[in-house]
């Protein structure tokens, strides 16, 4: 059973105490960045601490799929690439096999024209 963090974090002037699997380190990244977030969104003096949650929580879903989006692109790339790999590999192997054929070749030609 994976060992449990429990941190205890400020948001936007409210504490909160989170229990994860992941390090407390990275808890307090998460919770910074939340934090820096809602407070770039709270410099609009109108909008009440609701608003600025849904709000950062929109930017932040935003960010998430944006992300995704670009981890897929590069995955499929990725894998892509994989594949043209393969298949060079494949005509490397395929043009080494007929380099030795034809040598072989050459040098039948070669002991031929000797006798």
């Amino acid at each position: 059973m994976d060992k449990k963090s429990k941190v205890n974090v400020r948001i936007f002037g409210n504490d909160y105490t989170l229990v994860g699997v992941e390090s407390e380190e990275y808890i307090n990244k998460v919770c910074f960045t939340v934090d820096k977030k809602m407070r770039e969104i709270a410099q609009n003096p109108v909008l009440k601490p609701l608003k600025i949650s849904v709000l950062t929580a929109i930017n932040m879903c935003d960010e998430y799929y944006k992300a995704k989006y670009m981890f897929d692109r590069v995955n499929t790339e990725l894998k892509e690439c994989r594949n043209e790999i393969t298949e060079l590999r494949a005509e490397i192997k395929a043009l080494e096999e007929e380099k030795k054929f034809l040598k072989e070749e050459i040098n039948s030609y070669r002991r031929n024209d000797m006798k």
